[in-house]
């Protein structure tokens, strides 16, 4: 059996579109590094970390987008290769249950599903005010939940591509979304410092979770829907129980920003993306594995579908990306693929053979992977 790699890349599309952002000068200032702050593209990214809007700048984007494919296996297998175009940076990316269609949310304020197979674009959800920062997909596959930069949340109909429900109550931007297991419940995640549930049904609010200290950037469900996680740029790690809206754990992760947190399919592993590169596991609520992941911000992290391995995304603003695979037990890196720009999001399939991620450079790529044991990048 033959290790081998296979990459195809079709002709990009580009289109230019002016756009607006809002940016807080303030946070912009504090959070930002030097050479962050010397670029325009740091302007834009300033949006990713401001608590509210106070002052507006334009940008120019331009848009492409192109579906590749990669093989990492033992194996060489056949890949298929289509393109298209996409009109913004991509916040967010998701597969639907039934692994027919991905969904990903961006700077075009619109939230956009497309064939997973084909890439051809079968929806467009308008209606936010702003930036489309996070999506996903109801667990009955028929919903789908935006959060954005607008301070808002949508529940949208996919049958009819309406909005269902428009969620208000945050004071920043929402920067996660996740369903409960059983659909009942939407938690959203906010630069507001605060973590809010909602009823699906209503569109009611059911509580808000309080404690972490500084914007919680990331939330998921465990599998029994019980407890909710959350990651927030204090560095910490929560575990709520949903039940009683209160705090039943506090995981101390790092003195730097949690980008995104991510919980294993049987609910005991739990895995945290930090700033300036680090992958940190707990087993049980025990600290598992700790190591320096990327070389630079680990912006998204998801486990497979069996919970062995982790998908990691990373990005610089003058660096090409990078999405590696990890065993989840031991930290070893089992594989990596190459993204043109920073990659800001990334999702597993739920049958566990191909993941999909997203970012800076207006790409979407959706990827067929078989990492078997043994298999490394070459």
């Amino acid at each position: 059996m033959e290790k081998a790699v296979l990459f195809i890349n079709m002709t990009s599309i580009r289109t230019t579109k002016r756009r607006g952002a809002l940016v807080n000068a303030d946070a912009f200032s504090r959070s930002l590094s030097p050479r962050e702050r010397d670029g325009e593209r740091g302007k834009e990214l300033s949006k990713l970390r401001s608590v509210s809007s106070r002052s507006r700048v334009l940008a120019n984007a331009t848009a492409s987008f192109f579906w590749s494919a990669c093989l990492l296996t033992t194996s060489l297998g056949s890949a298929q290769d289509l393109s298209n175009k996409l009109p913004g940076w991509i916040s967010s990316v998701a597969f639907s249950p039934d692994a027919r269609s991905v969904a990903s949310g961006g700077s075009d304020n619109v939230a956009r599903i497309r064939n997973a197979n084909t890439g051809e674009e079968t929806a467009v959800l308008e209606g936010h005010a702003d930036y489309v920062a996070a999506v996903a997909f109801a667990p009955e596959g028929r919903s789908l939940a935006t959060g954005s930069y607008d301070h808002t949340v949508r529940i949208w109909d996919l049958a009819s591509r309406q909005t269902r429900h428009v969620l208000k109550g945050h004071r920043g931007v929402v920067m996660s979304v996740a369903f409960s297991p059983d659909g009942k419940l939407l938690a959203t995640a906010s630069l507001d410092s605060t973590v809010k549930l909602w009823s699906t049904g209503t569109g009611r609010l059911r509580g808000t979770l309080r404690g972490h200290k500084s914007w919680v950037n990331s939330v998921v469900f465990a599998p029994n829907g019980s407890i909710l996680v959350s990651g927030s740029s204090d560095g910490t790690i929560k575990l709520w129980d949903v039940r009683s809206r209160r705090s039943k754990a506090t995981l101390q992760a790092t003195d730097a920003e949690i980008r995104s947190v991510a919980i294993s399919s049987d609910g005991k592993m739990i895995a945290a993306g930090i700033r300036y590169g680090t992958i940190k596991l707990w087993l049980n609520q025990k600290p598992l594995v700790d190591f320096k992941a990327h070389e630079s911000d680990v912006w998204s992290i998801t486990f497979t579908p069996d919970g062995s391995k982790l998908i990691s995304g990373d990005g610089d603003w003058n660096k090409p990306g990078k999405v590696k695979f990890w065993d989840a037990h031991s930290g070893k890196l089992l594989g990596s693929f190459e993204h043109s720009g920073e990659v800001l999001s990334v999702a597993c399939s739920p049958e566990g053979t191909r993941f999909a991620a997203g970012g800076w450079d207006r790409v979407l790529k959706i990827v067929p992977v078989n990492l078997r044991a043994g298999a490394r990048s070459p």
